[in-house]
Protein backbone atom coordinates (compact mmCIF):
# COMPACT_ATOMS: atom_id res chain seq x y z
CA UNK A 1 0.00 0.00 0.00
CA UNK A 2 0.91 3.26 -1.18
CA UNK A 3 -0.66 6.31 0.58
CA UNK A 4 0.48 9.77 -0.01
CA UNK A 5 -2.92 11.96 0.96
CA UNK A 6 -1.27 14.28 3.15
CA UNK A 7 1.78 15.51 1.10
CA UNK A 8 -1.13 16.20 -1.90
CA UNK A 9 -3.41 17.90 0.28
CA UNK A 10 -0.66 20.34 1.29
CA UNK A 11 1.20 23.08 -0.49
CA UNK A 12 4.01 21.91 -2.41
CA UNK A 13 6.71 24.27 -3.06
CA UNK A 14 7.63 22.21 -6.07
CA UNK A 15 6.32 22.83 -9.60
CA UNK A 16 4.16 20.52 -10.70
CA UNK A 17 2.34 20.59 -14.19
CA UNK A 18 -0.61 19.02 -13.01
CA UNK A 19 -1.25 21.16 -10.51
CA UNK A 20 0.11 24.46 -12.82
CA UNK A 21 -3.30 26.78 -13.35
CA UNK A 22 -4.62 26.54 -16.50
CA UNK A 23 -4.52 29.54 -18.75
CA UNK A 24 -7.74 30.24 -19.96
CA UNK A 25 -9.01 33.12 -22.01
CA UNK A 26 -10.47 36.31 -20.51
CA UNK A 27 -13.90 35.10 -21.50
CA UNK A 28 -13.28 31.49 -20.31
CA UNK A 29 -11.96 33.05 -17.18
CA UNK A 30 -15.22 34.95 -16.59
CA UNK A 31 -17.42 32.38 -17.25
CA UNK A 32 -15.77 30.20 -14.51
CA UNK A 33 -15.30 32.83 -12.01
CA UNK A 34 -19.36 33.42 -12.19
CA UNK A 35 -20.04 30.24 -12.11
CA UNK A 36 -20.62 30.11 -8.44
CA UNK A 37 -21.17 33.71 -8.05
CA UNK A 38 -23.98 34.32 -5.38
CA UNK A 39 -27.25 35.30 -7.50
CA UNK A 40 -28.26 37.89 -5.87
CA UNK A 41 -24.45 39.62 -6.42
CA UNK A 42 -25.10 38.31 -10.11
CA UNK A 43 -28.41 40.25 -10.48
CA UNK A 44 -27.04 43.39 -8.96
CA UNK A 45 -24.05 43.22 -11.75
CA UNK A 46 -26.32 42.40 -14.65
CA UNK A 47 -28.53 44.47 -14.25
CA UNK A 48 -26.01 46.99 -14.35
CA UNK A 49 -24.81 45.60 -17.31
CA UNK A 50 -28.38 46.00 -18.84
CA UNK A 51 -28.61 49.12 -18.05
CA UNK A 52 -25.09 50.11 -19.67
CA UNK A 53 -25.96 48.71 -22.69
CA UNK A 54 -29.50 50.22 -22.92
CA UNK A 55 -28.01 53.29 -22.08
CA UNK A 56 -25.67 53.47 -24.73
CA UNK A 57 -28.17 52.31 -27.25
CA UNK A 58 -30.61 55.44 -26.41
CA UNK A 59 -27.60 57.28 -26.76
CA UNK A 60 -26.44 56.18 -30.32
CA UNK A 61 -29.60 56.59 -31.65
CA UNK A 62 -31.64 53.82 -33.95
CA UNK A 63 -28.98 54.33 -37.14
CA UNK A 64 -26.40 52.51 -35.50
CA UNK A 65 -26.90 48.65 -35.00
CA UNK A 66 -25.77 47.39 -31.12
CA UNK A 67 -27.89 43.94 -31.21
CA UNK A 68 -24.07 42.27 -31.40
CA UNK A 69 -23.42 43.90 -28.08
CA UNK A 70 -26.81 42.72 -26.07
CA UNK A 71 -25.28 39.41 -26.54
CA UNK A 72 -22.90 39.66 -23.69
CA UNK A 73 -25.52 40.59 -20.71
CA UNK A 74 -27.84 37.99 -22.26
CA UNK A 75 -25.34 35.62 -21.97
CA UNK A 76 -23.82 36.11 -18.52
CA UNK A 77 -27.74 36.71 -17.71
CA UNK A 78 -28.76 32.31 -18.55
CA UNK A 79 -25.18 31.51 -17.60
CA UNK A 80 -25.90 32.85 -14.00
CA UNK A 81 -29.31 32.79 -13.34
CA UNK A 82 -30.48 30.02 -15.73
CA UNK A 83 -32.38 30.50 -18.86
CA UNK A 84 -35.84 31.25 -16.91
CA UNK A 85 -34.10 34.46 -16.48
CA UNK A 86 -32.57 35.41 -19.49
CA UNK A 87 -35.55 34.74 -21.14
CA UNK A 88 -37.77 37.62 -19.27
CA UNK A 89 -34.32 39.60 -19.44
CA UNK A 90 -34.16 38.80 -23.02
CA UNK A 91 -37.88 39.90 -23.92
CA UNK A 92 -38.10 43.00 -22.14
CA UNK A 93 -34.81 43.86 -24.16
CA UNK A 94 -36.49 43.02 -27.42
CA UNK A 95 -39.64 45.21 -26.08
CA UNK A 96 -37.13 48.46 -24.88
CA UNK A 97 -34.90 48.13 -28.26
CA UNK A 98 -38.20 48.26 -30.43
CA UNK A 99 -39.22 50.99 -28.33
CA UNK A 100 -35.91 52.66 -29.13
CA UNK A 101 -35.19 51.56 -32.63
CA UNK A 102 -38.37 50.90 -34.52
CA UNK A 103 -38.83 47.82 -36.20
CA UNK A 104 -36.17 48.66 -38.34
CA UNK A 105 -32.93 47.21 -38.57
CA UNK A 106 -29.58 48.24 -40.53
CA UNK A 107 -30.68 50.54 -44.04
CA UNK A 108 -34.24 50.26 -43.77
CA UNK A 109 -34.27 52.01 -39.73
CA UNK A 110 -33.99 55.53 -41.99
CA UNK A 111 -37.04 55.00 -43.43
CA UNK A 112 -39.91 56.85 -41.75
CA UNK A 113 -42.15 53.79 -42.22
CA UNK A 114 -41.57 50.19 -42.32
CA UNK A 115 -44.37 47.49 -43.77
CA UNK A 116 -46.24 45.57 -41.54
CA UNK A 117 -44.37 42.48 -42.79
CA UNK A 118 -41.11 43.85 -42.32
CA UNK A 119 -42.14 44.85 -38.90
CA UNK A 120 -43.31 41.33 -38.50
CA UNK A 121 -40.48 39.65 -40.07
CA UNK A 122 -37.74 41.67 -37.70
CA UNK A 123 -39.77 41.03 -34.34
CA UNK A 124 -39.97 37.51 -35.23
CA UNK A 125 -36.00 37.16 -35.84
CA UNK A 126 -34.92 39.02 -32.68
CA UNK A 127 -37.12 37.00 -30.87
CA UNK A 128 -35.53 33.72 -32.47
CA UNK A 129 -32.22 34.91 -31.60
CA UNK A 130 -33.10 35.52 -27.79
CA UNK A 131 -34.61 32.47 -27.84
CA UNK A 132 -31.54 30.48 -29.61
CA UNK A 133 -28.70 32.08 -27.31
CA UNK A 134 -31.02 31.12 -24.08
CA UNK A 135 -31.30 27.52 -25.03
CA UNK A 136 -27.39 26.91 -26.24
CA UNK A 137 -26.00 29.17 -23.16
CA UNK A 138 -28.26 27.22 -20.93
CA UNK A 139 -27.36 23.94 -22.50
CA UNK A 140 -23.80 24.91 -22.32
CA UNK A 141 -24.06 25.44 -18.96
CA UNK A 142 -25.83 22.01 -18.00
CA UNK A 143 -23.09 20.19 -19.32
CA UNK A 144 -20.61 22.30 -17.72
CA UNK A 145 -21.93 21.58 -14.61
CA UNK A 146 -22.14 17.93 -14.98
CA UNK A 147 -18.42 17.89 -16.62
CA UNK A 148 -17.28 19.53 -13.19
CA UNK A 149 -19.44 17.41 -11.03
CA UNK A 150 -18.08 14.14 -13.11
CA UNK A 151 -14.53 15.81 -13.18
CA UNK A 152 -14.86 15.11 -9.10
CA UNK A 153 -16.28 11.99 -8.39
CA UNK A 154 -15.26 8.28 -8.48
CA UNK A 155 -16.66 6.40 -11.44
CA UNK A 156 -16.87 2.84 -9.89
CA UNK A 157 -18.19 3.82 -5.84
CA UNK A 158 -20.02 7.21 -6.59
CA UNK A 159 -17.44 8.83 -3.81
CA UNK A 160 -15.67 12.21 -4.21
CA UNK A 161 -12.23 11.78 -5.53
CA UNK A 162 -9.01 13.30 -4.41
CA UNK A 163 -9.36 16.20 -6.29
CA UNK A 164 -12.90 16.72 -4.47
CA UNK A 165 -11.49 15.47 -0.91
CA UNK A 166 -9.25 18.31 -1.08
CA UNK A 167 -12.01 20.83 -1.63
CA UNK A 168 -14.06 20.11 0.87
CA UNK A 169 -11.78 18.99 3.54
CA UNK A 170 -10.77 22.62 3.11
CA UNK A 171 -14.09 24.06 3.37
CA UNK A 172 -14.76 22.17 6.70
CA UNK A 173 -11.65 23.35 8.75
CA UNK A 174 -12.83 26.94 8.17
CA UNK A 175 -16.55 25.11 9.18
CA UNK A 176 -14.85 23.57 12.40
CA UNK A 177 -12.57 26.31 13.36
CA UNK A 178 -15.81 28.72 13.76
CA UNK A 179 -17.96 26.38 15.28
CA UNK A 180 -14.68 25.13 18.09
CA UNK A 181 -15.09 21.82 16.57
CA UNK A 182 -12.13 19.57 15.95
CA UNK A 183 -11.38 17.28 12.70
CA UNK A 184 -11.52 14.08 12.59
CA UNK A 185 -9.95 12.00 9.82
CA UNK A 186 -9.66 8.68 8.76
CA UNK A 187 -7.75 6.40 6.20
CA UNK A 188 -9.33 2.91 5.29
CA UNK A 189 -7.32 0.03 3.44
CA UNK A 190 -8.33 -3.17 2.45
CA UNK A 191 -6.37 -5.28 3.30
CA UNK A 192 -4.47 -8.12 1.08
CA UNK A 193 -6.35 -6.15 -1.78
CA UNK A 194 -4.44 -7.75 -3.98
CA UNK A 195 -4.81 -10.96 -3.54
CA UNK A 196 -8.66 -10.54 -3.86
CA UNK A 197 -8.50 -9.48 -7.42
CA UNK A 198 -5.99 -12.48 -8.57
CA UNK A 199 -8.28 -15.05 -6.87
CA UNK A 200 -11.77 -13.69 -7.75
CA UNK A 201 -10.74 -11.32 -10.53
CA UNK A 202 -10.97 -7.68 -10.96
CA UNK A 203 -14.71 -7.70 -11.47
CA UNK A 204 -14.63 -8.65 -7.55
CA UNK A 205 -12.18 -6.51 -6.67
CA UNK A 206 -14.96 -3.71 -8.16
CA UNK A 207 -17.52 -5.22 -6.24
CA UNK A 208 -15.26 -4.93 -3.07
CA UNK A 209 -14.66 -1.51 -3.74
CA UNK A 210 -18.34 -0.83 -3.58
CA UNK A 211 -19.11 -2.83 -0.42
CA UNK A 212 -16.53 -0.72 1.38
CA UNK A 213 -17.91 2.58 -0.38
CA UNK A 214 -21.39 2.17 0.72
CA UNK A 215 -20.60 1.05 3.83
CA UNK A 216 -18.78 4.37 4.32
CA UNK A 217 -21.68 6.23 3.38
CA UNK A 218 -23.63 4.53 5.71
CA UNK A 219 -21.63 5.01 8.55
CA UNK A 220 -21.43 9.03 8.17
CA UNK A 221 -23.63 12.05 7.78
CA UNK A 222 -25.15 13.22 4.87
CA UNK A 223 -22.83 16.28 4.74
CA UNK A 224 -19.31 14.25 6.26
CA UNK A 225 -16.53 14.34 3.80
CA UNK A 226 -15.57 11.07 1.75
CA UNK A 227 -13.62 10.05 -1.07
CA UNK A 228 -11.88 6.71 -3.10
CA UNK A 229 -8.33 8.28 -3.03
CA UNK A 230 -7.10 5.83 -5.23
CA UNK A 231 -6.75 1.88 -5.95
CA UNK A 232 -8.09 0.03 -2.28
CA UNK A 233 -7.45 3.09 -0.45
CA UNK A 234 -10.63 5.54 1.06
CA UNK A 235 -10.47 8.76 3.00
CA UNK A 236 -13.47 10.21 5.36
CA UNK A 237 -13.06 13.80 7.13
CA UNK A 238 -15.89 15.10 9.52
CA UNK A 239 -16.09 17.63 12.63
CA UNK A 240 -16.35 16.53 16.12
CA UNK A 241 -16.82 17.30 19.58
CA UNK A 242 -13.86 16.52 21.26
CA UNK A 243 -11.30 13.32 21.30
CA UNK A 244 -13.79 10.43 23.11
CA UNK A 245 -16.68 10.86 19.77
CA UNK A 246 -14.16 10.81 17.51
CA UNK A 247 -12.88 7.48 19.03
CA UNK A 248 -16.35 6.17 18.97
CA UNK A 249 -16.97 7.15 15.14
CA UNK A 250 -14.38 5.88 14.48
CA UNK A 251 -15.02 1.96 15.60
CA UNK A 252 -18.65 2.64 14.36
CA UNK A 253 -17.15 3.16 10.50
CA UNK A 254 -14.70 0.44 10.90
CA UNK A 255 -17.08 -2.22 12.19
CA UNK A 256 -20.25 -0.96 9.33
CA UNK A 257 -17.15 -1.47 6.80
CA UNK A 258 -16.24 -5.09 8.53
CA UNK A 259 -19.83 -6.24 8.81
CA UNK A 260 -20.31 -5.00 5.24
CA UNK A 261 -17.92 -7.29 4.00
CA UNK A 262 -18.51 -9.96 6.27
CA UNK A 263 -21.49 -10.35 4.16
CA UNK A 264 -20.14 -11.18 1.04
CA UNK A 265 -17.94 -13.96 -0.30
CA UNK A 266 -14.41 -13.22 -0.72
CA UNK A 267 -13.23 -13.07 2.85
CA UNK A 268 -12.32 -9.62 2.48
CA UNK A 269 -11.27 -7.20 5.84
CA UNK A 270 -10.23 -4.00 6.33
CA UNK A 271 -7.51 -1.98 8.36
CA UNK A 272 -8.63 1.91 9.62
CA UNK A 273 -6.21 4.59 11.24
CA UNK A 274 -7.87 7.41 12.71
CA UNK A 275 -6.46 10.50 14.30
CA UNK A 276 -8.00 13.87 15.25
CA UNK A 277 -6.54 17.19 15.09
CA UNK A 278 -7.37 20.95 13.59
CA UNK A 279 -5.28 20.99 10.01
CA UNK A 280 -6.13 18.50 7.37
CA UNK A 281 -3.13 17.89 6.11
CA UNK A 282 -1.32 17.27 9.20
CA UNK A 283 -4.49 14.99 10.31
CA UNK A 284 -4.60 13.24 7.25
CA UNK A 285 -0.49 12.61 8.10
CA UNK A 286 -1.17 11.59 11.52
CA UNK A 287 -4.14 9.30 10.26
CA UNK A 288 -1.65 7.58 7.67
CA UNK A 289 0.82 6.64 10.17
CA UNK A 290 -2.02 5.19 12.21
CA UNK A 291 -3.28 3.31 9.40
CA UNK A 292 0.03 1.59 9.23
CA UNK A 293 0.48 1.18 13.03
CA UNK A 294 -3.17 -0.67 12.31
CA UNK A 295 -1.92 -2.79 9.64
CA UNK A 296 1.70 -3.45 11.32
CA UNK A 297 -0.37 -5.23 14.26
CA UNK A 298 -2.36 -7.83 12.24
CA UNK A 299 -5.44 -7.53 9.70
CA UNK A 300 -8.76 -6.36 10.64
CA UNK A 301 -7.86 -3.81 13.22
CA UNK A 302 -8.47 -0.10 13.56
CA UNK A 303 -6.27 2.63 15.56
CA UNK A 304 -7.47 5.70 16.75
CA UNK A 305 -5.05 8.48 17.52
CA UNK A 306 -5.11 11.92 19.20
CA UNK A 307 -3.24 14.35 16.66
CA UNK A 308 -1.11 17.09 17.52
CA UNK A 309 -3.16 20.41 19.21
CA UNK A 310 -3.15 23.90 16.99
CA UNK A 311 -4.21 26.90 16.86
CA UNK A 312 -5.09 26.89 20.81
CA UNK A 313 -7.45 24.09 21.07
CA UNK A 314 -6.79 21.80 23.41
CA UNK A 315 -7.33 18.05 23.02
CA UNK A 316 -7.16 16.83 26.75
CA UNK A 317 -3.49 16.93 28.04
CA UNK A 318 -3.23 13.51 29.45
CA UNK A 319 -5.07 11.15 26.72
CA UNK A 320 -3.24 13.07 23.94
CA UNK A 321 0.22 12.33 25.54
CA UNK A 322 -0.95 8.92 26.36
CA UNK A 323 -1.99 8.15 22.36
CA UNK A 324 0.66 10.28 21.03
CA UNK A 325 3.23 7.61 22.14
CA UNK A 326 1.27 4.48 21.34
CA UNK A 327 -2.32 4.63 19.24
CA UNK A 328 -4.92 2.81 20.29
CA UNK A 329 -5.86 -0.65 18.45
CA UNK A 330 -8.92 -2.55 18.26
CA UNK A 331 -10.02 -5.96 16.38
Amino acid sequence: MSLKSAPSLSTSSNPDRRNAPAKWSPLEAALRRSTDLNKAVAAVWLTLMWSAVLVVDDATGPHLSLNAVYLAPLCFTVWCLGSIAGLVFGLIVVAITLQLNGFGDGPSAQASTVATSTAAWNVGVRVFGVLFIILFVGAFRRTFDQERANAQIDPLTGLGNRRAFKRECGSLELASARDNRILLCGLIDVDDFKAINDRYGHAAGDDVLSIVADALLSAVRPYDVTARLGGDEFAFCLAVRDAASAERKSRKIHDAVMAALSRADYGATCSLGAATGVDVAETLRVADQTLYRAKDAGKSKWAFEVGPAQKGVSLGASASSERAQNATFRI
